[in-house]
C-alpha cells in the first residue's frame, strides 16, 4: 500500500497498526521521513511500514509495486494533479484500488468574495490550488482508471473542521499582536488566518470534503 504525500507518517502508522496493512509513506521533505522512521521505532512498527523520500508525480517505482494507492489530504499540494493521477495508475497492480480524500473546490466560479478567502486559505497552508470534482474526475478516468466516483463526506468532517475554526478564533488576537510585535513569522500568522477562512468556505459552499475512489482494470 502507498501513502502518497505521508506528511509525518500518521496514516500509514495508523493503517499498519489497526488495519493489518504495510504500507510505504512517502513524502518529499526529509525532516518528516526521519520524524516519521522514529515514530515507527517507538511504536514497534518499523517492520510493518516504510518511509521514503520521494515525489507522487514522479515515483522511484517500478510498474505494477501497490494494490493500493492512498492519498490523505495532500493531492492538494501538487500544481499538477494530473501527474499524480497517471504515476498512481502505473505503480499500481491490475484490480489496484485508488483512494484520495481531499479538499474539492465546488467549482471555478466563485466571485471576488470567495477568491479572497480561498487566497488567504490556500496561501497560509501552502496549497497551489483545489481540484473541482470534474478535474478531478477526467484526471483519473484520462490516467486509465475504471469506476471513478467521488462522493460528498463533508457531513463526517465538519465538527473537526468547526473545532479548528473555534481553536483558530481564539487564537486570532494572540496571533495578531504576536505578528505585529515581530515574534510570529508571516508563515505562522498565515496558518491561523488560513484555519479561519477554510471554514467560512465551507460554510459559503465553495468547497466539500470529498473522498475519490477508483480502479485500475484487470
Amino acid at each position: 500500500m502507498l501513502d502518497a504525500g505521508c506528511g509525518l507518517g500518521g496514516s500509514s502508522l495508523w493503517l499498519a497498526r489497526h488495519r493489518g496493512a504495510h504500507p510505504v509513506g512517502i513524502t518529499t521533505v526529509e525532516h518528516q521521513v526521519r520524524v516519521a522512521r522514529e515514530i515507527a521505532a517507538r511504536r514497534s512498527l518499523s517492520g510493518k511500514v516504510r518511509f521514503v523520500q520521494a515525489d507522487y508525480t514522479a515515483m522511484p517505482f517500478a510498474d505494477r509495486s501497490f494494490d493500493v494507492v492512498w492519498a490523505f489530504e495532500s493531492l492538494c499540494h501538487a500544481v499538477d494533479k494530473a501527474a499524480f493521477y497517471r504515476e498512481s495508475a502505473r505503480v499500481l497492480r491490475p484490480g489496484g484500488r485508488l483512494v484520495v480524500a481531499e479538499y474539492i473546490r465546488a467549482s471555478r466560479v466563485s466571485g471576488s468574495t470567495g477568491e479572497t478567502l480561498f487566497d488567504e486559505w490556500l496561501d497560509g497552508w501552502a496549497i497551489p490550488d483545489l481540484g473541482t470534482p470534474d478535474e478531478h474526475l477526467a484526471a483519473a478516468r484520462n490516467a486509465g482508471f475504471h469506476d471513478a466516483g467521488l462522493r460528498d463526506y463533508t457531513w463526517s468532517t465538519r465538527r473537526s473542521l468547526r473545532r479548528l475554526y473555534k481553536l483558530a478564533c481564539l487564537a486570532t488576537p494572540i496571533d495578531w499582536t504576536l505578528y505585529l510585535l515581530g515574534l510570529r513569522s508571516g508563515r505562522q500568522h498565515g496558518n491561523v488566518v488560513a484555519a479561519l477562512r477554510q471554514y467560512q468556505a465551507l460554510r459559503c459552499g465553495l468547497w466539500f470534503y470529498g473522498i475519490l475512489t477508483a480502479s485500475k482494470p484487470w
